[in-house]
């Protein structure tokens, strides 16, 4: 009997195969998108929505939006962990978004692929490129424009901001997507 508890201890501890509820709710949070059952993106939640992404299930809150952006939360941090979700911060100015900045959004994913996430910005803007970038990388087809969908038409906007079609350009150079 204690085999079999430790057993069952073991099995259904310190894994996370749980997938993202759909709650309604979060169909409230700001440009709002479900890629997978693992992976949201959205724009940036108020304060109480991170208590229903944490009700959902998600474990990670990855935020590329810089504090210095107006609206931005003054403690976004103790917010996100106050939920009970761990925070991860990877400031990408919009003017000058950088590979770099891609490179340790990429390593970060690849920590936590076991972990159900929300990566968000203000608009869903940088953090719906990033994550089409990541989901190339690790070999999801995944399509430009669905994963992208909250940039509208999406060849006028990569024109419009020139700086995002040639960071995602520079990125599939170098991982070959």
């Amino acid at each position: 009997m204690k085999k079999s508890t430790l057993l069952s201890l073991l099995l259904f501890t310190g894994f996370s195969h749980a997938n993202i509820t759909p709650l309604p709710e979060l169909n409230e949070i700001k440009d709002y998108q479900q890629l997978n059952s693992k992976i949201l993106t959205a724009g940036l939640p108020t304060e109480t929505q991170f208590n229903t992404l944490s009700k959902a299930g998600v474990q990670l809150v990855i935020n590329l939006m810089p504090d210095e952006q107006k609206d931005s939360h003054a403690d976004e941090a103790k917010l996100v962990t106050d939920a009970g979700m761990e925070y991860v911060y990877i400031p990408v100015d919009w003017i000058n978004p950088k590979v770099e900045q891609v490179e340790a959004f990429f390593e970060v994913m690849d920590k936590n692929r076991d972990k159900d996430i929300i990566i968000h910005c203000m608009a869903n803007y940088r953090a719906s490129a990033f994550a089409y970038l990541d989901q190339l990388r690790i070999g999801n087809k995944v399509s430009m424009e669905d994963t992208m969908m909250e940039w509208g038409d999406l060849q006028q906007s990569l024109q419009k901001h020139s700086q995002w079609a040639e960071l995602i350009e520079q990125v599939k150079a170098k991982y070959n997507l």
